[in-house]
């Protein structure tokens, strides 16, 4: 009989239910419990908090130390982290979950590829799984592939690479409130301004690694990586939207810009455009090379379902991979893996 791969998850926030729900009705995953801080989680299981009629019962913990004393010592195959976009705030969880002897697969955009902004806790990362035989990945559906995989994949036909431009652009209206509120839906310009200089408002989180990513994998060689500060996108007449009524001449969204140039020519422009009313919605990489080619995905990919997809399928990937840290263009080619169990 097929042997389903054991998870735990760390967090119940916005992102982590949806993939605690989809988790839990993949055949060859098996959810053996949640960890998370909030104290109203505290002796209530995950189907209760998620509003499930399931009859099964999985635990919700405040600590990894008392989901270890519930499950054992080897609490599951794979740790899911699902909770903050800085390695520094999760660093010391990876660790602990390598010391339990769980491999890690996480959302936290900033391990996407964090040699640059984080060498020397990357190289810790790395000693420590190796150490204790296990892998780490930071991945996503942005950063971890559309932005960053999608256009290493596609240099492949080129004989030479010129330039990249990949460009994401999402009606906000249909994503979570959690969201719109992120990207300044409702604001006066005035007030996004001051939100982006307090750091209230940072864009699109990963730009950076994105082209780091693209930049390693195809030794372009990049002189200047830089994020540029988020551009406000103004509504042109009055919207209304599921969070805000936005007047005229307000914010109803913003553009993210990340460039990598070498020799003063920029080689690779990541451009993360969401505001409501945005259309139409897609996903293009062109890459001006020999032969040229561009690839757009109509309609774009919805983001969380496409998010909560990547983390899913990686984690055969990641189990059987060799230890240390690694990003998504060192791992084998990512596919649908639910038709993969694990070999006993």
């Amino acid at each position: 009989m097929p042997v389903p791969f054991r998870v735990l998850q760390f967090g119940l926030g916005t992102m982590g239910r949806i993939i605690t729900q989809t988790l839990m009705d993949r055949g060859n995953l098996e959810l053996v419990g949640v960890v998370d801080v909030d104290p109203e989680y505290a002796g209530k299981s995950v189907e209760e908090i998620l509003g499930s009629g399931r009859k099964t019962s999985t635990s919700v913990f405040t600590s990894l130390e008392s989901a270890l004393h519930v499950l054992g010592d080897q609490p599951a195959d794979i740790t899911l982290i699902a909770t903050l976009s800085s390695l520094n705030d999760i660093a010391s969880s990876i660790s602990d979950c390598f010391e339990a002897g769980m491999n890690v697969v996480s959302l936290c955009e900033e391990l996407s590829y964090p040699y640059i902004r984080h060498p020397e806790l990357s190289r810790n990362l790395d000693g420590l799984a190796k150490k204790h035989g296990k892998t780490v990945l930071g991945t996503g559906i942005n950063p971890g592939f559309l932005m960053d995989l999608l256009p290493i994949c596609l240099s492949a036909p080129c004989q030479r690479v010129d330039t990249i431009h990949v460009t994401r652009c999402i009606n906000s209206s249909r994503r979570r409130s959690s969201f719109q509120k992120k990207i300044g839906t409702g604001m006066s310009p005035e007030d996004f301004k001051t939100a982006i200089s307090e750091g209230a408002i940072t864009g699109h989180v990963g730009l950076v690694e994105s082209i780091r990513m693209i930049d390693d994998a195809l030794g372009l060689e990049l002189d200047y990586v830089e994020e540029l500060p988020p551009e406000p996108v103004i509504a042109s007449a009055d919207i209304e939207t599921p969070v805000a009524d936005v007047k005229k001449g307000w914010v109803i969204g913003l553009k993210s810009t990340g460039i990598g140039r070498k020799d003063q020519r920029n080689v690779v422009t990541l451009s993360f455009v969401a505001h409501a009313g945005a259309t139409p919605e897609f996903d293009e990489v062109s890459i001006e090379g020999h032969p040229k080619i561009v690839q757009r995905i109509e309609g774009g990919v919805q983001g969380d379902y496409g998010t909560v997809g990547m983390v899913l399928n990686m984690i055969p990937l990641v189990i059987e991979a060799q230890p240390g840290l690694f990003t998504m263009k060192d791992l084998p080619c990512p596919r649908n893996t639910q038709s993969f169990w694990r070999s006993d």
